[in-house]
């Protein structure tokens, strides 16, 4: 098994809102390739409490969770997975997510994501253009400790 940071943590919504991108702040967290053939990961991430809902409600109903991870540094490509919630653990000041995922291909790339979200904001022309540069810089600045 391989061991890398977890840099940035995407969940894309299909409940009430489908097509809803939400980042996740991390405090910190890691991904871990099991190496096992299947394609299947391990992804831990320490988050602020306010976003323990999300989590929670895919972890009571099983559901699994659309996510685009990126390990090592923002400047990576986003890998899309597939994960379910195993584990959450409240601490003092933050919450552990475990989950189980597996990559998954032939997914939307996280400028497919982007833009959608951004037509979706009701954005057109210049102000489209805009924002989908700003938002796709946004993703490849370095992580501030």
């Amino acid at each position: 098994m391989k061991t890398f940071k977890l840099v940035s943590l995407v969940v894309l919504h299909d409940d009430e809102q489908p097509g809803r991108v939400e980042e996740i702040p991390l405090m910190d967290g890691l991904i871990i390739n099991r190496e096992d053939g299947e394609n299947r990961w391990i992804v831990e991430a320490f988050i602020e409490k306010p976003y323990k809902d999300i989590f929670e409600k895919a972890h009571q109903s099983n559901e699994e969770i659309n996510l685009q991870v990126t390990i090592s540094k923002k400047s990576n490509e986003p890998a899309s997975l597939l994960g379910t919630v195993k584990i959450i653990k409240e601490m003092e000041n933050s919450v552990s997510v475990l989950m189980d995922g597996k990559i998954v291909t032939n997914r939307l790339n996280m400028a497919e994501v982007v833009l959608t979200d951004l037509i979706k904001q009701g954005l057109q022309g210049d102000n489209l253009l805009s924002a989908f540069k700003t938002r796709l810089e946004d993703k490849k600045k370095p992580i501030q400790n």
